[in-house]
């Protein structure tokens, strides 16, 4: 199973307006390249993007839909929001499985305890988030609209990385979301995961 940090306007994702590094190089390669999906196999000609010959036309239509779904998110993440319009390069982060399964499991749920040993709630970690915005908030948020992920913080996640001794086996998998933090931060564009 292959797993992507996708660094790109949630629209861009949504639509298939993109051509992963997996595409070229397999047409580079003389290789065709097929999708698999609900409708069976479907092989895209080289250059032809993810979503098809029309996939930017049904980004453009779908533009201020997920705007007005990101405007209705809290206001500490609605006051930041990137440009989902952006025509930058998308940057895509292959991530080692293995290791971001133990990623994952590092940065999973941990019931938190006070000084006197009460269980005040539970601490959720921005790098465990599916869905990485290039903005700063506080706690994740969960997200039903456009899609359902649960939505972090890419500059929370990139302070939890850098203070959590991760495990040897999650290394490889925190280098690379690191890349792709960096990334997101630096174009101002969310990370979608994609597996």
């Amino acid at each position: 199973m292959a797993i992507d940090f996708m660094v790109m306007p949630m629209s861009r994702y949504i639509s298939g307006d993109f051509v992963t590094l997996a595409m070229r190089l397999a047409w580079s390669n003389g290789v065709p390249y097929a999708v698999i999906g609900p409708d069976g196999r479907r092989e895209l000609p080289p250059g032809l993007p993810f979503g098809g010959a029309d996939a930017s036309v049904r980004r453009n239509q779908i533009v201020e839909m997920v705007l007005d779904d990101l405007r209705a998110l809290p206001a500490e993440i609605a006051s930041q929001l990137w440009d989902e319009r952006s025509d930058a390069e998308p940057c895509f982060h292959r991530v080692d499985a293995p290791s971001y399964e133990a990623l994952l499991a590092h940065f999973a749920p941990r019931a938190q305890r006070s000084f006197f040993g009460l269980k005040p709630g539970t601490r959720v970690s921005h790098c465990a988030s599916s869905l990485l915005l290039p903005c700063d908030f506080a706690q994740p948020v969960a997200l039903v609209s456009p899609f359902e992920r649960t939505a972090g913080a890419a500059a929370q996640a990139l302070r939890e990385l850098a203070s959590s001794a991760c495990p040897p086996e999650a290394a490889s998998a925190a280098d690379t979301l690191r890349e792709a933090l960096t990334d997101s931060l630096r174009l101002r564009l969310p990370i979608i995961v994609d597996w």
